[in-house]
């Protein structure tokens, strides 16, 4: 992890925090319950602009429910709280809070798979892009946000091409593969059973077809219509929703990927004594835990799937200080951005001047025919004074410098 104090030269980020529950503190259950739902994604976005908070964006996964903004730790942790229904201080018993460079850090870290349950996980990369293009379009996405996600996504994007961090195809979606492998005898005859037509979902079904295209593959979902366009593009057949607690009982294998406020997998819907594997990619979780009582059956969340991916971490984990390096190479870059965003107004102010000087000029010399010269003298004089204010924070003597400069390429 990237020491932040390397980088507190950026000052002005001091209310950039981020708040969050992630897969470190808190277990499946208990991130299902801060998990924000799609309508939550809007209902927290429009309640921080009422509120006054201009700046936030939402990031929710199966491993994490991060909020980003430029406000205050606690009124970022009221809006989460709120539209999770969660005690706040349920959030102070296994949350997490971070500011300024800390919170730039932890997001490169989140963004480049390094933070991720599954180290290298590059999902988690679309899910930002995500996040941050939603917030963007309901105005909640400022300067200073838009371009630390994409500072971040530079990093996320070198270190997939310079790296082996991600090498290979190691997600959720192929652990549940793994898992069928080991406890499924007879695969080409398994009647497979998918609850759930999203983004997750359609993962899922991608590799059953790849891995088990002669396993009998059905698919339901509470949309008819989404699932007859998911089991036509992944050549499966569709279930009535309404029937899934028959479908259920029939059978070998049943996959969740939904998002539901109650199990909706009961006890109830497997009445056939049989080898059962009930696989659930949901949070919050939709099967119900007391199916684990029944004769045959295997149950396991998407904490236990992931966990049996750890042996094949080992590799990724020599790729790490070359992440880490990527990401720190990118940080310098985001602080000299910062730094020019924070004299942005200063750097406009001193162009004002200069065209008021070239125009000035203008008269004097009786010369009128030059605006390109005059416009790329002045383009390179800020451009000088920008790069000065990187490592110089004395506006009166860089704008009298600049001035002299200006006047040296201008003679009369």
């Amino acid at each position: 992890m990237l020491v932040p104090d390397k980088y507190d030269v950026c000052s002005g980020l001091d209310q950039l925090v981020i708040i969050g529950v992630n897969y470190h503190q808190a277990d499946a259950a208990l991130r299902g319950n801060f998990a924000v739902s799609e309508c939550g994604y809007a209902q927290l976005t429009d309640e921080a602009g009422r509120r006054g908070i201009t700046d936030v964006f939402v990031l929710s996964t199966c491993n994490r429910t991060e909020v980003y903004g430029i406000a205050r730790a606690d009124e970022l942790t009221a809006l989460l709280c709120e539209v999770t229904a969660n005690p706040i201080a349920a959030f102070h018993q296994h949350g997490y809070t971070k500011h300024g460079m800390e919170a730039v850090s932890h997001l490169f870290n989140v963004a480049a798979g390094l933070d991720s349950r599954i180290l290298g996980d590059y999902e988690i990369l679309m899910q930002l892009k995500k996040a941050a293009q939603f917030a963007k379009t309901k105005g909640m996405l400022g300067t200073l946000l838009d371009r630390l996600v994409n500072f971040s996504l530079q990093a996320s994007k070198r270190i997939k091409t310079e790296t082996r961090i991600s090498t290979g195809t190691v997600s959720v979606a192929y652990a549940a593969i793994e898992v069928m492998r080991e406890k499924v005898k007879d695969i080409p005859t398994t009647n497979i059973l998918l609850v759930g037509a999203g983004k997750f979902g359609c993962n899922v079904a991608k590799n059953i077809t790849e891995y088990f295209p002669n396993a009998t593959k059905r698919i339901t979902n509470r949309t008819q219509h989404k699932a007859q366009a998911f089991a036509q593009q992944y050549n499966m057949g569709v279930v009535p929703y309404e029937h899934l607690p028959r479908i259920a009982d029939e059978c070998d294998v049943l996959i969740t990927s939904t998002s539901t406020e109650s199990f909706s997998i009961l006890p109830g819907f497997f009445t056939t004594a049989k080898p059962r594997l009930l696989l659930d990619l949901s949070v919050p979780q939709t099967i119900d835990p007391a199916v684990k009582t029944l004769s045959g059956t295997t149950l396991m969340n998407v904490d236990e799937i992931s966990a049996i991916l750890d042996h094949t971490i080992a590799m990724r984990k020599a790729e790490i200080p070359k992440a880490l390096s990527i990401i720190e190479e990118t940080l310098v870059e985001f602080v000299a951005w910062h730094k020019l965003f924070l004299h942005r107004h200063f750097l406009g102010e001193v162009k004002s001047k200069l065209y008021e000087l070239s125009e000035a000029h203008a008269c004097l010399a009786q010369n009128n025919n030059e605006k390109d010269v005059t416009d790329a003298r002045i383009q390179k004089a800020v451009k000088t004074l920008a790069v000065d204010l990187r490592t110089h924070t004395a506006k009166g003597c860089q704008f009298i410098h600049t001035i002299n400069s200006y006047l040296q390429m201008n003679p009369s």
